[in-house]
Parts: structure tokens; C-alpha cells; sequence
């Protein structure tokens, strides 16, 4: 397995396995996948694939990504005039939900989470280290942008929050139905 920088050609493999790792995994309708690949992966691919990155098999097939944006102000502007439209439309309750999450998050901001990811490897690939390895890929990228620090929204799921406590992230707040995970990445004497 090999991580390397998102590239155009791996849009449809990182849309496949953000609903192979969804909720809507066996319900993989034309409606789930415009509502949840609007939501939580297509701004990144589209707007800030610098910060992206997939795990990829031995054939160069992604199995895994970590989707990152750094701009939120940016993300939040062209979310609601670019992606989030298609997900009123279609799902008004998953509309409504993203967006109260997305103004409770504006409050991570300002205590240094200045980033945010949504990180998903397809199950036959977990427990091999890729998690690991992405956000490592991707921690390094931001340590070299100087970048604060970052957070993500984590499921309730025990093994997910387990990963994420022992990659250096602490709980920072709750949500309904979820953890949310944030990690420095300089400190206060900068390193």
C-alpha cells in the first residue's frame, strides 16, 4: 500500500468509498450518493485537493483518503452556493443537521482548530496502518503551512474514537451522536 497526493482520475474511487463507509453503504441510491458526496467530499476534491490524500493498492486504486480543507471561510461560502443547494433540495433534514454543525464548528476556529478532515479507509483495508499513514501524509503537509492545529467529527463508533485518541487527538466537544476530536499541531513555545 502506498499513499500518495489525490489526483483528478481518483474522484469516482474516493466518492465510492465515501459510501462504502457510510451509513448508506447498502443503500448506494443516485439520491444518497448526491447527498452525501455533496456533504462531506466533493468541495474538497473540487476546491482544495492540495490537501488531500488517498492510500492506494498495489494497482494504484485508491482504498482510503483523508479529505482536508484549511480555508473555512472559503469552504463555508461556496458550500452553501455551490453543494448544499442540491442537498436542500433533495434532503432537507441532512440540509438542516450540516448546516447547525457547521456554525457550532466556527467555535473550533477560533480556539486554533483552524482545519477540519473527514478521514475513511474501506473496511477490507483497516488495521493495516493506512489510517495512520494519511494522516501522517496530511499532518506533515499542514505543519508546513504553519497551520494551527485541526479537528474532525467522529461517530460514535468506539474503535474510530480509539484510533484518533491514539494518533493525538482529544475530545473537544460533543455533539449529538457524535465526539469531536481536535489536535494541535505546533504548541505554545512552537514546536
Amino acid at each position: 500500500m502506498t499513499i500518495r497526493p489525490y489526483q483528478k482520475r481518483d474522484f469516482r474511487y474516493v466518492q465510492d468509498i465515501c459510501i462504502a463507509t457510510s451509513k448508506y453503504a447498502e443503500e448506494d441510491t443516485p439520491t444518497n450518493r448526491a447527498v452525501l458526496c455533496a456533504m462531506y467530499c466533493d468541495y474538497y476534491l473540487d476546491c482544495q485537493p492540495d490537501y488531500c490524500f488517498v492510500a492506494v493498492d498495489d494497482a494504484d486504486i485508491p482504498v482510503g483518503y483523508v479529505l482536508c480543507v484549511v480555508d473555512l471561510d472559503e469552504y463555508q461560502e461556496r458550500m452553501q452556493e455551490q453543494y448544499l443547494p442540491l442537498v436542500r433540495k433533495i434532503s432537507g433534514g441532512d440540509y438542516y443537521r450540516f448546516v447547525a454543525e457547521t456554525r457550532v464548528c466556527e467555535r473550533y476556529v477560533r480556539e486554533g482548530y483552524t482545519a477540519h478532515l473527514h478521514l475513511n479507509v474501506l473496511p477490507d483495508y483497516r488495521g493495516q496502518g493506512l489510517g495512520t499513514q494519511l494522516l501522517y501524509s496530511l499532518e506533515s503537509k499542514l505543519k508546513e503551512m504553519f497551520v494551527e492545529g485541526l479537528y474532525l467529527i467522529s461517530g460514535q463508533q468506539k474503535a474510530a474514537q480509539a484510533f484518533y485518541e491514539k494518533q493525538g487527538y482529544e475530545e473537544i466537544d460533543y455533539l449529538t451522536g457524535a465526539v469531536v476530536y481536535g489536535k494541535k499541531l505546533f504548541t505554545e513555545d512552537g514546536e
